[in-house]
C-alpha cells in the first residue's frame, strides 16, 4: 500500500471486483460494526446504535488506511427495551453465532484481520464472553473493542471536550448519542429534545422491569444540550481512541 486512503471504505457500496481489488492491493482488515434496532426515546430513530457504530467504524477505517467496513449487524440483545414498539431483540447465543459466521466468511474471502466494533451496550458482554473462542477457532487475527465502561467513559470524555457539562452514568438517548446522531444525520433527530431519567440506575431493576421503569419515554439522560458540533467532537474522540487501541493490539499480535 502507498499509504493513501481508499475513497470508499464501506464494503456494501462496492462491487465484488472492487472488494477483490482492494484485497489484492493490501486492504487486509475488515471492521464489523455491531448495532441494534431498539427504541431511543421520542427523538432518535431505532437504528441509532447501528448508525453510530458504522460512523465510528468508517472513521477508524480511514485512520488505519488498510481496512474496509462490513455491513453492520443491525440487531442485538435489547430485551430491556421490548416494552417499546419497534424494538427487535436477539439472544446472546444468536449474536455469538452471527459473530462466528461473519468471521468465518471474512476468512474465506481472504481478509487477514477482523475488528469487532460495537456501538450498542448490549453487545459488549456478549463480545467479552465470545472473544476467546473467536480468536482460538480461526486462523485470522480477531480484535474486539471490548469493555462497555471504557466506551461510556470515552463518550463522557467527548462531551467534556465539547464543553457539555452533563454526567451520563448510563448512556441511552441522552446528550452523547443525540449529539452523535445530529452530526451523522440531523434529519433523523426530532427537534424537541427531551430530558429523561438522570439519576442512578439499578441494573437489576432495568433488566427485570425494562427501561420504562425509569422513564416512560425511554430516555436515560438529558438530550437537551446536544449539538452537531459536540457530536463531531465525540465521534472523533472515540474513533481516535479505538484506532489507537486496535493498532496496539495488532502490534502485539505481530510480535508474539
Amino acid at each position: 500500500m502507498d499509504g493513501t486512503e481508499p475513497e470508499r471504505v464501506t464494503m456494501a457500496e462496492l462491487t465484488w471486483p472492487e472488494v477483490e481489488g482492494a484485497l489484492e492491493d493490501g486492504i487486509d482488515t475488515v471492521i464489523l460494526p455491531l448495532g441494534a434496532t431498539e427504541q431511543h426515546g421520542p427523538h432518535l430513530p431505532l437504528e441509532t446504535d447501528t448508525r453510530i457504530a458504522t460512523a465510528i467504524a468508517k472513521r477508524v477505517a480511514h485512520r488505519l488506511g488498510d481496512a474496509l467496513v462490513s455491513p453492520a449487524v443491525p440487531v442485538g440483545p435489547s430485551e430491556e427495551h421490548t416494552g417499546f414498539p419497534g424494538t427487535v431483540s436477539i439472544s446472546p447465543d444468536t449474536l455469538t453465532s452471527l459473530l462466528r459466521d461473519h468471521v468465518s466468511s471474512f476468512e474465506a474471502q481472504g481478509f487477514e484481520r477482523v475488528v469487532i466494533l460495537p456501538g450498542h451496550g448490549g453487545c459488549f458482554p456478549v463480545i467479552d464472553a465470545a472473544y476467546p473462542e473467536l480468536t482460538r477457532t480461526t486462523e485470522i487475527d480477531v480484535v474486539a473493542v471490548t469493555g462497555l465502561q471504557r466506551f461510556m467513559n470515552l463518550l463522557q470524555e467527548g462531551l467534556a471536550a465539547a464543553g457539555i457539562d452533563v454526567d451520563e452514568p448510563v448512556v441511552h438517548a441522552g446528550a452523547s448519542e443525540t449529539a452523535m446522531l445530529l452530526a451523522i444525520e440531523p434529519s433523523l433527530v426530532v427537534d424537541d429534545l427531551p430530558e429523561g431519567h438522570t439519576g442512578t440506575v439499578s441494573a437489576a431493576a432495568l433488566f427485570t422491569r425494562g427501561v420504562e421503569v425509569y422513564d416512560k419515554n425511554g430516555v436515560l439522560g438529558d438530550a437537551r444540550p446536544a449539538t452537531a458540533a459536540a457530536g463531531e467532537t465525540i465521534l472523533e474522540h472515540v474513533a481516535e481512541a479505538h484506532t489507537s487501541y486496535i493498532r496496539d493490539e495488532f502490534r502485539e499480535l505481530d510480535i508474539r
